[in-house]
């Protein structure tokens, strides 16, 4: 019940904290002892470094470069993946798999437009 004022009586104060605390004990439901939902608190989170030539926030450009760099590296180091990981780490971070699939595909097939 309100008074003239429009405030709410205790009892009903009461009830909407107690609404209040039920939601925020749902949204706690399935998080770790350090508040991450589902992380391994020991795995360390990296992102890729900023990269001048890529300056806006599409990085869908950096994603497909990064992606040619790795190949021709291969190509022009026969092979060794050991030199070319920065590529691969790169672009395996920023493009979707689903692209990186279909590229591979192309690529096997002889009809990747790109230039490796």
């Amino acid at each position: 019940m309100t008074d003239t004022m429009g405030s709410k009586s205790g009892k009903e104060n009461n009830k909407d904290m107690d609404q209040t605390s039920d939601v925020n004990k749902n949204k706690d439901k399935g998080k770790t002892t350090n508040g991450t939902k589902g992380l391994n608190p020991k795995m360390e989170l990296k992102a890729v470094p900023f990269d001048p030539r890529f300056p806006n926030q599409n990085q869908t450009r950096n994603c497909y470069q990064n992606y040619l760099d790795y190949h021709r590296c291969l190509k022009v180091k026969n092979g060794d993946e050991d030199y070319c990981h920065w590529y691969k780490y790169v672009y395996t971070e920023l493009c979707p798999r689903a692209w990186t699939d279909k590229w591979d595909d192309q690529r096997e097939s002889g009809i990747f437009a790109g230039r490796i």
